[in-house]
């Protein structure tokens, strides 16, 4: 499991009941097997099937309380002010020091989580295989996570977006003196590109996420929405950038080929 997240998620189980070491292990068979199903995430609860021994299948469902309304304002201004955590989020990818910037607000994506089977055993290998299904789901889909504590993906990013536009993510960078910029800079590179060691990152799942996010700017009019009108441009640019960083040589215009 590659996710911070989904292995945290997953390693609750253990700590929640100690001792129960062999329940998981049957149970992430019974996840390797098929044997789970109908997996859903929701506010407060992961519910799935389990087809054991017996014809019928069993369902298990695990609760964790969602967030209170004044823990997720302090979600949102957190997200809010670090645009690069929602783009993280939309990439399929753990925020890099959410969590910190989360618990210094005294706030916890993980909390104590309940279970419940049909079988009616508390540490079975049932519960652990939905245990283990709902983190493969965090661990694939971050965003699983934040359902699971009151806010779907959709309202996360209105919200989020909304308090950026209201200026909750707290004061505005103080502006620079257009006196003190060099014009040049602005179309010559001031160190040789060619000299630069550039690591690719992995392709968004949304492309232009970032800039969608964002939202309208303040005042606009258009007839479409700021997201609509240049996401294209920005998908063909970072499209051109990635061949540039990829080919040995390249045309000079993002409408080209990419090679020569």
């Amino acid at each position: 499991m590659n996710s911070r997240w989904g292995q945290r998620f997953a390693e609750q189980f253990e700590q929640v009941h100690p001792g129960a070491s062999q329940s998981r292990v049957k149970g992430r068979a019974l996840l390797r097997s098929g044997r789970v199903t109908d997996v859903r995430v929701r506010t407060g609860l992961a519910s799935a099937r389990v087809q054991g021994s017996r014809a019928t299948p069993l369902t298990v469902t695990l609760r964790l309380a969602p967030l209170t309304e004044v823990q997720w304002q302090r979600v949102l201004v957190a997200l809010a002010g670090q645009v690069r955590h929602t783009a993280r989020l939309l990439a399929g990818q753990v925020p890099e020091g959410l969590e910190a910037e989360l618990e210094t607000a005294n706030v916890s994506l993980f909390g104590p989580v309940t279970a419940e089977c049909t079988d009616g055993r508390t540490a079975c290998e049932h519960i652990a295989a939905v245990w283990l299904a709902a983190a493969e789901r965090i661990a694939a889909d971050p965003f699983e996570l934040l359902r699971l504590r009151g806010r779907g993906r959709e309202r996360l990013l209105a919200e989020t977006a909304g308090v950026r536009s209201r200026g909750g993510a707290g004061a505005p960078e103080p502006g620079v003196d257009p006196a003190t910029l060099d014009p040049q800079r602005w179309t010559r590179a001031s160190t040789d590109p060619l000299s630069l060691e550039l690591g690719l990152e992995p392709e968004p799942r949304t492309p232009a996420g970032p800039l969608r996010l964002l939202g309208d700017p303040p005042g606009w009019t258009g007839g479409v929405s700021a997201g609509d009108l240049f996401a294209p441009l920005v998908i063909r640019a970072a499209a051109w950038a990635r061949r540039l960083a990829t080919a040995d040589e390249v045309d000079d215009q993002p409408g080209g080929s990419g090679q020569r």
